[in-house]
């Protein structure tokens, strides 16, 4: 088998079209926060929401929400605590509107449906909420009495009696940075990087879990070992992270709420009874990585026969005022995988090729003598011996002293026989790993696994082709988007983990219609107005340490303010998100104004960021970005139905577009700016060009494109507009050509010729050691290119939430088949089509309260929910 085949094996596996869909569906299918059955509700008025999953139209005309405080009460309806009535609608996202929600409770609910075939009953489901308000907390923060530069991370213990049978039991907990709970023992969680990174400074997450079946009748033990992620950073680096003001020795906030059968109810928090010492978890750094002395464990410590003598624990500060529910996947373990070779460098050191680049940690079973230090690296490149070459991944990184290597964890053997070292509280991201050891360890001795780590969100999406290139260049953009995943998005895994904001909405449609990652950046959406600083500017990276100074990335960059919420509403009809950011968003436009110079052009920031060798106009792009945001402001204005402000900003647009034609516009040569690729086609992008004028534009692009030999030329932000306005216009195949190109600049270059397994961060990898991540997400919008273009599966413009659905394949000649689908947030899409000598078949799948036009090459056909087959003649393409 060939080498690249080899080395796709695991990546073709782990994305392989979605089953789950198949699985028999209820009838309605509820969520309440776009959650099933959440635990962690700590809203005032959540939004209920509801699909029909009939495969028969069912357009919805009226809907009746009841809500009660048990099961019982629902089925009988009785003591409801919110009965909406029977409301002429078909809104399918509802805001609860009954009596004022209890802390820690469950409620019930279950929707009636009237629709054109008549009355549908959905089965009951539930959410529970959580902390209401900051009084509902019980327990304090708390922390030992070392200081923030101490390295060994704090752990803590507390015995509780329970002598009466336990009904349910919750546990609420934060732990900053990051935590690994357990009770009696056994771990509760499936990761120790919660909860959610955040500017601990004005905004603290918590998560919940049931904990009920963890506990027993009498003695109980919980125990907690903090780590110190984002919150205590130790080891500088560029970001200055170890300034950030929320800095401060890990601290914990836990609280266990235990409901008897009998109705009883009792707390057991967090407060300085809880013990604290700590143990054999020696440093931890998110950057750096882990180092475990197992010689220091001690056995049994989160039990309850545990003999100890620790210290009482210590009030801590709340870093915040605002502590709120992580609603939102955990950050889990999700595969684990083996490696496909190891090299003997020599007996202490050892070279393992794991087959993908991808973020996670690894897992080493190992057996040496007593004190041995073993090191763990992690790197994505090889030098030319053999060994693992770091270069690429190290020079962020500001060690204070020898130990600090980016990705490295340290294992300290005991000498008992086989021992498990995992590392908690960091990740990173690698294809190779090399194991050296200070006493020789023969090989049969070591067994590595990768674990592969993300946020744990649900694969919504599916895609595959006739074209094999096609498919694993798909593979690798949700490879990569899913290392970068983590809490928020990310730009690599490896030397900064940072939430840069163009590479995070870059590549936001494109994880949105792969995965249900929506309270993702819901969540990131918060951390943007956190991170807006007084002047109203934005920085580059959010969260930010606000030490330093990232201002230079500019309005493109900034742009995430206003595409990523307004993403959030066009998938998803998240109103919530436009209504947090848009103070910001205003306040951000008020500071954009004393920017420009006098001409009316913005000219400072980044452009197209690694662009291959034509640079396009900084000036230009930052200013057609400055209309786009008046542009997506007067459509939040209309979301929130602020007129007067919609009326603004949608003035404001039209004057800098005439600002932008006047200066950048040449109708003679038909382009803008410096003619470059991205010149011709952001202008298309952003509805800039006059309309008489659009289709010769394209036109240019197109043949700039085909003059190159279908070679691109642009860079990060070339990688989202170029393809999606040449298909826009018609020009399918040129993208295809220009995607699927064996040498560089291409994204099929990558994987003939480089092998790669994730996204680069550039078109050329060895052009500059500096911009060599090996596993950067911002090129991949070209997914969201295949479900928009190749299947034709796009929103109607003007609604939501797919619940108008415009479907108009490109039927290119290059492909024999095409077979997508989507799960909106009213169900599943299915687009296929496929080719047959000089027919094409082409299905349709809609969801039933849904209605889509179906653009055909000779016809337009408007449908209602379910499935349509369509036989098409090949010549009428022509």
């Amino acid at each position: 088998m060939p080498k690249i085949d080899k080395l796709f094996v695991a990546l073709l596996i782990a994305f392989l079209p979605l089953t789950s869909f198949c699985k028999k569906q209820p009838l309605v299918s509820l969520q309440c926060e776009y959650l099933s059955n959440p635990l962690g509700i700590d809203l005032e008025k959540p939004r209920l929401m509801w699909q029909i999953n009939s495969k028969k139209p069912q357009q919805q005309q009226a809907y009746r929400i009841v809500v009660a405080g048990s099961l019982e009460k629902l089925n009988t309806d009785s003591a409801l605590v919110w009965d909406s009535g029977k409301i002429k609608a078909d809104d399918q996202i509802v805001y609860y509107d009954g009596a004022a929600l209890m802390a820690h409770k469950r409620y019930y609910w279950k929707v009636q449906i009237w629709t054109t075939q008549g009355k549908i009953v959905s089965q009951p489901t539930w959410f529970e909420t959580a902390k209401m308000t900051s009084s509902d907390w019980k327990a304090s923060w708390i922390t030992d009495t070392h200081e923030k530069e101490f390295e060994p991370s704090p752990r803590f213990r507390k015995v509780f009696n329970t002598q009466k049978p336990i009904a349910e039991a919750r546990c609420y907990i934060s732990g900053l940075g990051y935590y690994q709970l357990y009770l009696n023992g056994e771990i509760i969680g499936k990761s120790s990087l919660n909860p959610g990174f955040t500017d601990y400074s004005k905004r603290i997450l918590y998560n919940t879990y049931d904990v009920t079946e963890a506990l027993q009748k009498g003695a109980n033990c919980i125990a907690v070992q903090l780590g110190n992620g984002w919150f205590n950073e130790q080891t500088p680096t560029v970001w200055n992270f170890h300034l950030a003001p929320w800095r401060a020795r890990p601290q914990l906030l836990c609280e266990v709420l235990i409901t008897y059968s009998d109705g009883e109810q009792e707390v057991i928090k967090s407060d300085v009874s809880w013990k604290t010492n700590i143990g054999p978890v020696r440093f931890d750094n998110i950057h750096v990585g882990t180092t475990y002395d197992a010689l220091l464990e001690q056995q049994g410590w989160n039990t309850v026969n545990f003999k100890e003598s620790w210290k009482e624990s210590t009030l801590a500060n709340a870093p915040a005022s605002l502590i709120e529910s992580q609603k939102m996947p955990l950050i889990a373990e999700t595969d684990r995988y083996a490696p496909v070779s190891v090299i003997k460098i020599n007996d202490t050191c050892y070279v393992y090729d794991m087959g993908i680049n991808t973020a996670g940690i690894t897992e080493v079973r190992i057996k040496g003598q007593k004190g041995t230090r073993v090191m763990v690296r992690h790197a994505e490149m090889l030098d030319s011996s053999g060994n693992i070459d770091q270069r690429n991944i190290n020079m962020h990184l500001r060690p204070r002293n020898e130990r600090e290597i980016i990705q490295s964890d340290v294992y300290i053997l005991k000498g008992e026989g086989e021992e498990v070292f995992k590392p908690d509280f960091t990740y990173h991201g690698f294809q190779y790993v090399e194991i050296t050891s200070d006493h020789p360890i023969p090989q049969e001795n070591i067994h590595l696994q990768g674990i592969k780590m993300h946020s744990d969100v649900d694969e919504i999406g599916s895609f595959t082709s006739s074209s094999e290139l096609l498919n694993k260049i798909l593979a690798i953009c949700k490879n990569s988007y899913l290392s970068n995943l983590y809490s928020l998005p990310t730009d690599c895994p490896t030397r900064e983990k940072n939430g840069w904001m163009a590479d995070g909405f870059m590549v936001q449609e494109a994880g949105m219609l792969n995965y249900d990652s929506n309270t993702i950046y819901a969540k990131w959406v918060k951390d943007m107005v956190d991170a807006q600083q007084d002047t109203g500017n934005m920085p580059g990276i959010v969260p930010t340490s606000h030490e330093w100074n990232s201002d230079w990335a500019g309005p493109i960059w900034d742009a995430a303010i206003f595409i990523v919420p307004m993403n959030l509403y066009d998938y998803y009809e998240d109103k919530e998100s436009v209504r947090n950011i848009y103070a910001t968003a205003q306040k951000y436009l008020n500071y954009l104004e004393t920017e420009e110079n006098e001409k009316g052009l913005l000219s400072s920031g980044l452009g197209d960021w690694l662009y291959y060798k034509a640079e396009t106009s900084t000036d230009f792009m930052v200013t057609a970005y400055y209309y786009w945001d008046n542009i997506l402001m007067a459509r939040m204005a209309h979301i929130l139905e602020k007129n007067a402000d919609e009326a603004k900003y949608l003035k404001k647009a039209e004057d800098l577009k005439q600002i932008i034609n006047n200066e950048f516009f040449d109708e003679g040569k038909m382009a803008y700016a410096n003619e470059t690729q991205l010149s011709y086609a952001l202008p298309l992008y952003m509805n800039i060009v006059p309309r008489k004028y659009e289709s010769q534009l394209a036109e240019n692009l197109n043949k700039k494109i085909t003059d190159n030999d279908y070679y691109l030329d642009y860079g990060f932000i070339g990688s989202l507009i170029v393809p999606e306005v040449l298909s826009n216009y018609g020009y399918a195949e040129t993208v295809f050509k220009m995607v699927t190109q064996e040498n560089m600049p291409s994204w099929g270059n990558w994987v003939l010729k480089e092998d790669a397994t994730s996204l680069y961060e550039t078109w050329d990898i060895n052009r500059n050691i500096g911009d060599a991540s090996r596993n950067h997400p911002s090129m991949g919008a070209i997914a969201a290119w295949m479900y928009k273009t190749l299947a034709g599966i796009t929103k109607a413009e003007k609604t939501p939430a797919f619940k108008e659905i415009h479907i108009q394949p490109a039927f290119i000649p290059q492909l024999e088949f095409v077979k997508a689908s989507y799960k909106s947030q009213y169900g599943l899409i299915i687009s296929e089509w496929k080719r047959t000598g000089k027919k094409i078949k082409f299905k349709v799948t809609i969801p039933a309260s849904c209605s889509a036009k179906i653009v055909l090459p000779k016809e337009t056909k408007t449908v209602n929910g379910g499935s349509y087959t369509f036989t098409l003649n090949t010549v009428d393409l022509e």
